[in-house]
């Protein structure tokens, strides 16, 4: 067999879309270093791991000398760790510490958490709970199900919203109003392609008001498909959403439809168990 041609070639998903990096704002009370700073560990992501003071100056548009000031600085604090060996940057284990404080006092992962790894085993799906993020998911608890699963999904791992079933359900679970103030974001951040992703999030909350979740094949990943479910928790502001996802040859239109009733009757028990526990909280993360 020749090589493949381009047409042929698969286009990897891009796990940056959707990751935003402000570095000013003409707000008085907006610290653009403290913003600069921050921006550096964004750059960060799945597929970029190590990072050069040049590259990083690209990604955030910061100019290299302050790059150069900022990077030391992290790497003193523990956020960056320098590697010689490459002349790079990677992040440090002071950035875990940063999100533990957060994960601990999320009180839906652990109540879900069983209910999820039952569904998973049941639908051999791999079954996700995330929260929107600006225009980005960040998964807060993940369950495997699929023999072959994506090992890079796990707690903190981030996916675009308008390109993932999971994201697509957060939108749809969004008031009217607040759907279409995001849509704005949206538009300036899409600019041309944005008419053709309007009408797909316009269809996805479309299935959720008619059916209570919806259904995205192949729109992230080609060969995966995935269905979700809108989960509101709390004052309405914290926007989360559970999905199951498999491999295209297996996770086919009538076992999405199947998964998506589960996931109708997991929301309504992690709902459930939420409002029996002692003041709406779940289990606690500590020992």
């Amino acid at each position: 067999m020749g090589r493949p041609s381009r047409k042929d070639k698969i286009v990897q998903p891009d796990y940056s879309e959707g990751i935003q990096i402000k570095t000013e704002d003409e707000d008085p009370r907006f610290n653009n270093a403290l913003a600069r700073g921050l921006a550096i560990l964004r750059a960060f992501h799945v597929d970029i791991k190590l990072l050069g003071n040049l590259e990083i100056a690209e990604l955030t548009g910061l100019p290299k000398s302050t790059v150069s000031r900022l990077s030391f600085t992290l790497t003193q604090l523990g956020y960056l760790r320098y590697r010689p060996e490459f002349g790079k940057y990677e992040l440090a284990a002071g950035v875990v510490g940063l999100a533990y404080p957060y994960l601990a006092g999320q009180v839906v992962p652990p109540v879900a958490r069983p209910l999820m790894v039952e569904l998973a085993l049941k639908s051999k799906t791999n079954v996700g709970l995330g929260v929107q993020e600006g225009m980005s998911v960040l998964y807060l608890e993940y369950a495997l199900g699929e023999a072959n699963p994506n090992r890079l999904q796990r707690a903190g791992f981030r996916v675009p919203l308008v390109r993932t079933g999971m994201g697509r359900a957060c939108i749809a679970g969004m008031r009217p109003e607040q759907r279409e103030q995001f849509y704005v974001e949206l538009r300036e951040h899409y600019k041309r392609e944005w008419p053709k992703l309007h009408d797909e999030l316009e269809d996805a909350a479309g299935q959720v008001q008619t059916r209570g979740f919806c259904i995205a094949a192949g729109t992230f990943r080609s060969t995966t498909n995935s269905v979700a479910v809108p989960f509101i928790h709390g004052d309405g502001q914290t926007i989360m959403a559970f999905n199951c996802q498999g491999h295209s040859q297996t996770h086919t239109p009538d076992a999405m439809l199947r998964n998506g009733k589960r996931l109708l009757e997991l929301a309504a028990e992690v709902r459930r168990r939420l409002a029996d526990a002692p003041h709406g909280h779940g289990p606690s993360l500590g020992h």
